[in-house]
Formats: structure tokens, sequence, C-alpha cells
């Protein structure tokens, strides 16, 4: 630990590095041709010390990404004014999360996932105060927490993974009894170097 007493402002907590970390969502470029929009939402709860980060398990009946380890979110509609919206719209539908709950930051890079065609926009934002989630017992198995400090420090390997012909680097993450992949995988790494994990 530095002996500097202004060392807790040179070195901000992990909610004020949450803060620093994303960009105005609405610099959010539009999809290509033949993707269509999406959003998922990271949503921190600032009370616990370790900053908890929110993710889903998806049901194993979905045609895309089933089983696998996510953030709460899904394809743009309509009525959506913006990725925002989405997020918050998708979230509210899969586990009941209030728009006015949750206090939005920022979003990080959008990028095209290669399994579902879709034009992905990560959006991070912090809980107002305790909310209680619930399942729409269809879209999600289950959900859990776990802490960004944790993630910090987890376990990280980069593998190259084949499919339908192409390869590529897909990050991997153990933590908490859990390997967190693909496009979560991604999101999370993404997530950590802004907040200066360098691996």
């Amino acid at each position: 630990m530095s002996s500097d007493p202004d060392a807790s402002i040179v070195t901000p907590n992990l909610v004020d590095r949450l803060r620093l970390a994303v960009r105005d969502p609405a610099g959010a470029p539009l999809a290509p041709d033949g993707l269509r929009p999406a959003a998922v939402l990271l949503l921190c709860d600032p009370a616990a010390p370790g900053v908890p980060l929110l993710f889903v398990l998806r049901s194993e009946e979905l045609r895309n990404h089933p089983g696998q380890i996510a953030f709460p979110g899904g394809g743009a509609e309509t009525a959506d004014a913006d990725v925002v919206a989405t997020a918050l719209r998708e979230a509210g539908e899969e586990l009941g999360i209030g728009a006015e709950s949750v206090e939005i930051l920022g979003a990080l890079t959008t990028f095209s996932t290669v399994v579902s065609g879709r034009w992905l926009t990560p959006v991070v934002g912090l809980q107002r105060g305790p909310i209680e989630l619930r399942s729409d017992d269809f879209e999600i198995a289950e959900w859990f927490h776990v802490d960004i400090a944790d993630l910090m420090l987890a376990p990280h390997t980069i593998r190259e993974v084949e499919r339908d012909g192409m390869r590529r680097q897909v990050h991997y993450y153990e933590v908490s009894g859990r390997v967190i992949w693909g496009v979560t995988g991604a999101i999370v790494y993404e997530l950590l170097e802004r907040l200066s994990r360098t691996d």
C-alpha cells in the first residue's frame, strides 16, 4: 500500500473507475446492413465493496447461445429509442428490472456477433438500490452475480476456436466456479481492460 496520503485520490475506487471507463451511448454506430441492432445491460451493484456484476445463464431451449452465460439483453425493437432503451427493456422483460432503478453510466464498444448476426452494444449501469430479480422462466435458466474485483483477478485464457470454417480468438474467464466465454467473455475482456487489467 502506498504511504502517500493522497493515494486514494490518484487511484479511484471501482465505481469511479467504471464511470471513467465508458463512453456516451449516444455515440454508438449504426448497424451495418444485414446485422440486427441489439444491446445488453451490464448492471453493477455499487453498494457492495467488490461491485457485483449481474450475469444470466441462458436457457438450453434457445436457438442462439443456449446454456451459455450472458448479460440480460437482446435485439432492438422498432419502439426502442436507442441502445439504452433496448438494454433496459430487455432487462425488464427477462428479470423484472425497472428502468427507474438503473443509473446508466455509458457504453462499451459496439461489435458484431458471429453466431447470431447482431450488432451488439454493451450498456453499463449501476443499480440505484436493492432490486428483487425474477426470471422470465423462458429465456433465463438462472441469474447470479460475480464481483468485478474477483473478475480483475480471475484466471484468463485466450483460445483459438473454429466455427463454420472460420478461426477466431475467444476469451475465457474462470471465476466463482463458472466459465465465462464467447461474446460475454469478449465484453468482460473490454470492461476489465478499461479498468486497467492488462492481460
